[in-house]
């Protein structure tokens, strides 16, 4: 490879970040170029040294995780980012994803599967840990009694056909905010974890034709 992915790390646990900047910066193919304590922190430094990875935590002061992705996403849609936590529960998890974060990892992974899943990551692909991803299963398959309104059921139909918020605002003649609360409204009475998630979920539960 003949640059380097430059890193930026963002974790309020200084022991954590000294960890990944060590390990990280160990590798030949990475490059950590700076280090968060909190989610404004990290906001700031995504502008100012614009890495090609970010690796944070979801938890953080002043904002969390997914606040930063969301802001970070809308100004640098490029940049990539990957959650480390030790947090595993559905909602966390949809709130990355929802943010744009392209990995959701567990901080007890090991170095080589960490390592293995940045390259992967930087190479286009979206990595996320088996066990949470069973975690979400679960959580879905809990869900599976679940009673929508006719216009939530019109909701999972326009979202199973691949149509955006503006064009389902303009469909169902909403406003693009609601429209997208009421999704989000879904997602968490669903379980689902994106909206390919969802429209999948309205085809098994036979919402959808």
């Amino acid at each position: 490879m003949s640059e380097k992915i430059r890193v930026l790390l963002a974790d309020d646990h200084p022991l954590m970040t000294e960890g990944l900047r060590l390990t990280i910066g160990g590798w030949e193919e990475f490059e950590v170029i700076g280090v968060a304590s909190d989610g404004a922190e990290a906001a700031e430094l995504c502008r100012k040294l614009k890495p090609d990875l970010v690796i944070l935590d979801m938890q953080m002061p002043k904002l969390s995780g997914p606040e930063v992705i969301s802001r970070i996403k809308a100004e640098i849609p490029e940049m990539r980012f990957v959650a480390l936590t030790t947090f595993d529960d559905a909602e966390t998890v949809r709130q990355a994803m929802d943010a744009g974060c392209s990995g959701f990892l567990l901080k007890v992974i090991e170095p080589d599967k960490l390592k293995a899943s940045l390259l992967s990551i930087m190479g286009g692909m979206n990595v996320y840990d088996r066990d949470v991803m069973a975690h979400m299963h679960e959580s879905l398959s809990r869900k599976t009694e679940v009673e929508f309104t006719q216009r939530e059921v019109k909701m999972l139909r326009l979202v199973s056909q691949g149509m955006t918020n503006a064009e389902i605002a303009d469909r169902l003649n909403l406003r693009p905010g609601t429209v997208k609360n009421m999704i989000s409204l879904l997602l968490s009475k669903t379980g689902c974890i994106s909206r390919a998630h969802l429209a999948r979920y309205a085809v098994d539960q036979r919402l959808v034709d």
